[in-house]
């Protein structure tokens, strides 16, 4: 199938979605990789550049991760090219999220959720591997150069008096109109939950285990300073993936 014929069979959201993606993703991402146990505890941290080479008529994307680990080893991993639109994941605004959409016993389930702000991007990804353990990578990264990470910003400063607002995005990119909401503290969204504030002001509320058939949402939250906070959720319902929220609250 050629582009032009690929193009006939898409609809205008799914456009938006990849203009998203190579507005605010394109470049090469320098981040660190922190891997972290349900107990908050770093056992493992390494480097990685992440290019995504938009074309110059934004009809395809490239990529390629570039690893470089703590004995000094490095590995480079590529990536099939996408092209316009077909591209994994949903790109909200300047957020996104990807990952599995159905829970099948015996299997990896995982996600990454992330936003980019101006010059530098947070996202976390939960791995519920297949012998029950689960895992947290949190990775903060910044544009064309490693650089420090942020200074700490303690959730406990942010005021319930920011204002906030939602947006809904579904499986098959349909965006609802966006509205306003307000700001509860992580913890409170799911009490039975996991919640851990982990590096570069990120956060998440999960599930400690996960099983099909049931609902549940993953949430993943980056204070960017103390007047600014993303939210993104990945929900599910007895049947799998319904949709991905975005809330932004702004002091």
């Amino acid at each position: 199938m050629n582009q032009d014929t690929l193009l006939e069979n898409v609809t205008d959201a799914q456009i938006k979605n990849w203009e998203n993606f190579c507005h605010y993703h394109g470049g090469e991402w320098h981040g660190t990789w922190n891997i972290y146990n349900p107990e908050g505890i770093l056992t493992r941290a390494y480097q990685c550049i992440r290019s995504f080479y938009v074309s110059s008529n934004a009809s395809e994307v490239s990529r390629q991760n570039y690893y470089i680990y703590a004995d000094g080893t490095t590995k480079l991993e590529n990536f099939e090219t996408r092209k316009k639109p077909l591209i994994k994941g949903l790109f909200l605004d300047n957020s996104f999220s990807w990952g599995s959409t159905t829970v099948n016993p015996g299997s990896t389930f995982f996600f990454e959720t992330g936003f980019r702000h101006e010059d530098r991007r947070g996202s976390a990804v939960a791995r519920y591997n297949e012998n029950g353990t689960l895992d947290v990578l949190i990775i903060p990264e910044h544009l064309s150069s490693f650089a420090d990470t942020s200074p700490y910003y303690s959730v406990n400063e942010f005021s319930s008096k920011c204002q906030g607002t939602i947006k809904r995005m579904t499986p098959d990119w349909i965006v609802s109109p966006i509205v306003a909401n307000s700001w509860m503290q992580l913890e409170r969204l799911a009490e039975d939950y996991l919640t851990l504030h982990l590096a570069d002001n990120i956060s998440v509320n999960i599930p400690r285990q996960i099983e099909s058939g049931k609902e549940f949402c993953l949430t993943t939250q980056w204070l960017v300073k103390p007047t600014l906070m993303y939210r993104g959720t990945r929900h599910f319902d007895a049947s799998g993936f319904t949709r991905f929220t975005l809330e932004v609250f702004k002091c």
